[in-house]
């Protein structure tokens, strides 16, 4: 064999040995941005629930207002709208005080 094909082999060889690894290695760390994206998106919804806890134990007006919002009624002389937004896919309704 000539020197090219030793060093065309060698290349072979290294790369039969090594390819698997390589791409494992690109797989998990995809996965691995995947799964800090998702760590940092419970980290935001643990504080929002917090601060909600925090909140429902401390602050009657803070209970007030999640309970007429989730009832949807309103205080005394307070007007109420829905906005309801059409969208191809779906429809989301939003409650809105106008104080």
């Amino acid at each position: 064999m000539s020197k090219k094909n030793y060093i065309l082999l060698g290349i072979i060889v290294v790369m039969v040995i090594f390819a698997p690894g390589y791409f494992r290695l690109r797989e998990l760390r995809q996965r691995n941005m995947v799964l800090l994206e998702q760590i940092d998106k419970l980290k935001h919804e643990n504080q929002d629930l917090a601060y909600q806890v925090e909140h429902l134990e401390d602050d009657p007006f803070y209970i007030e207002k999640r309970a007429r919002d989730r009832m949807g009624i309103g205080k005394e002389g307070e007007v109420r709208y829905k906005l309801v937004y059409e969208d191809e896919d779906k429809t989301e309704k939003v409650d809105d005080e106008n104080r």
